[in-house]
């Protein structure tokens, strides 16, 4: 129940900022953009649980923003990259006032050396452990 409601919230995020948003799993990501800007996220991995009836499931949450960047010149460029990277901390600062979001740990945004798919989408990725309450 706290993955789905995880899931539905980073994807309603997503769609705030203007992204398409997929969830899949990693070998499906270059077939699964196809539009931009696109937001992609694999399936949150389970990392912790404390309590029984009431308590914490600890989820590593990792998301994608990528935009179409073939022609664009390096300033464009590192441009662009700035503002996925506002996007991708405004939506977690977002996320972490959900109703069942508690906690947002070790957030680390990065850019992905390879490309996507053959149009130079630029790509950055988000690395992430939200802890949910139940």
């Amino acid at each position: 129940m706290n993955r789905a409601f995880l899931c539905s919230a980073i994807e309603g995020l997503a769609s705030q900022y203007g992204y398409h948003f997929q969830l899949n799993d990693e070998a499906y990501y270059p077939t699964t953009v196809c539009h931009y800007p696109a937001a992609f996220m694999t399936p949150p991995e389970f990392a912790s649980m404390e309590g029984r009836k009431h308590g914490r499931i600890i989820y590593k949450v990792s998301l994608r923003l990528a935009q179409q960047g073939a022609k664009l010149c390096p300033e464009e460029r590192n441009a662009l990259l700035d503002t996925m990277e506002k996007d991708l901390i405004d939506l977690f600062v977002a996320l972490s006032k959900t109703e069942r979001v508690a906690v947002i740990d070790e957030l680390t945004i990065s850019p992905t050396s390879s490309p996507i798919d053959a149009h130079g989408a630029i790509t950055l990725e988000a690395n992430a452990y939200v802890t949910t309450i139940f």
